[in-house]
């Protein structure tokens, strides 16, 4: 893959672009700039659409409606935040599926200090701004639960993936799932208490990156080889 295309360039530039206008100007130019950026992916993927499935722009055109929601009102069409970032979630859990033995799969290759550690405080973070953000969604608290447990699912395929190490570039899911915390953890303080310019930044030039690494790692994440030519698998 051509880190240096076209369409990757675009990539590069739409995120800086995202940080420097939700810096300096508002929802009104973020969203227009944000699905048009979420364009660049398309492209990226029609690129190398051999390697990636072709539910892949349906993904994208999931999370642009999503964003356009996000940007116009987030309280008041949080529902349909929630219908659409469940399907998200879920639909892009479902791509990572295939680099996934879940038969091979050791507990103690997880049960580390490390790791431990990360998953509870991955789970004190989310507990504490759902608790904090709870008296907001008192009408459509399923819809923030349903949020919750699918972005939980592909923090899991992300991050079995990355630690299990059986692929190559699996570091790009490492900072696609981080990136998404970051998003997720700043979003509803943005939202309902802190409106804030640099957090605004942040969360919308660091959901792209988020994405364009997942499909870097869809495009290129292969199976690694032992040195007598058999895979791991």
């Amino acid at each position: 893959m051509n880190f240096y295309s076209a369409a990757h360039i675009f990539c590069y530039v739409s995120i800086a672009l995202i940080f420097y206008v939700g810096l300096f100007f508002g929802n009104e130019e973020l969203i227009i700039l944000k699905p048009v950026s979420s364009l660049g992916l398309i492209w990226v993927y029609l690129e190398n659409r051999k390697k990636v499935n072709a539910l892949y722009p349906l993904i994208i055109i999931i999370i642009m409606v999503n964003d356009i929601l996000i940007l116009k009102d987030f309280e008041q069409y949080f529902k349909y935040v929630g219908i659409l970032l469940t399907l998200y979630y879920l639909m892009c859990s479902y791509l990572l599926l295939p680099f996934i033995s879940f038969s091979a799969i050791r507990s103690k290759e997880f049960l580390t200090p490390s790791v431990l550690i990360s998953i509870v405080l991955i789970l004190y973070l989310t507990f504490s701004i759902f608790t904090l953000s709870m008296p907001n969604f008192e009408d459509s608290i399923g819809f923030a639960v349903a949020i919750i447990v699918s972005l939980f699912i592909y923090l899991a395929c992300c991050f079995i993936i990355y630690l299990r190490n059986l692929h190559t570039y699996t570091h790009y899911l490492a900072i696609a799932g981080s990136s998404c915390i970051l998003v997720n953890a700043m979003l509803p303080i943005q939202e309902f208490y802190y409106n804030n310019s640099v957090f605004q930044a942040v969360i919308y030039s660091a959901d792209i990156v988020a994405m364009l690494f997942y499909l870097k790692f869809l495009i290129s994440g292969e199976v690694i080889k032992e040195k007598n030519g058999n895979s791991y698998f």
